[in-house]
């Protein structure tokens, strides 16, 4: 797995910034496969909270209509900002610096988190019971 998000942090920020930090070493070690298993979590949390506990579990929410595209785009931004303060906390916590390499890592988490959401979303919302169709 480590290497999953070794490969999968290094590519895409390589894509946008061609300087490695002088940390590189902790970031491999550490911080890309703490920061991306984290983010792989919360994306999945996510997907279970939308689609087995408020349309599932939560009649009245149910009524309320917690299952249309609109409710599904809002959770995803709040996915994407979960994984853009998970890639700041969690690197900060293991010993980044406030650096460039830094502030693209947090850009590229931005965007894989609201993307495991989006895929765990077509992987599991078979199950749900009025959100099937959400978000396609």
């Amino acid at each position: 797995m480590q290497q999953f998000f070794n490969s999968l942090y290094t590519i895409s920020i390589g894509l946008l910034y061609d300087r490695k930090t002088p940390l590189y070493g902790l970031y491999k070690a550490e911080i890309f496969n703490t920061v991306g298993f984290n983010t792989l979590l919360v994306a999945l949390a996510l997907v279970l909270v939308f689609y087995y506990i408020f349309n599932y579990r939560i009649a009245p929410l149910t009524h309320l209509g917690l299952y249309r595209p609109q409710h599904w785009l809002l959770v995803l931004v709040g996915a994407a900002g979960l994984g853009a303060l998970l890639a700041w906390r969690g690197s900060l916590a293991l010993g980044a610096t406030p650096d460039p390499y830094l502030r693209y890592f947090i850009i590229v988490n931005t965007v894989i988190a609201p993307l495991w959401f989006a895929l765990l979303s077509l992987a599991l919302k078979w199950g749900s019971t009025h959100a099937r169709r959400t978000p396609f």
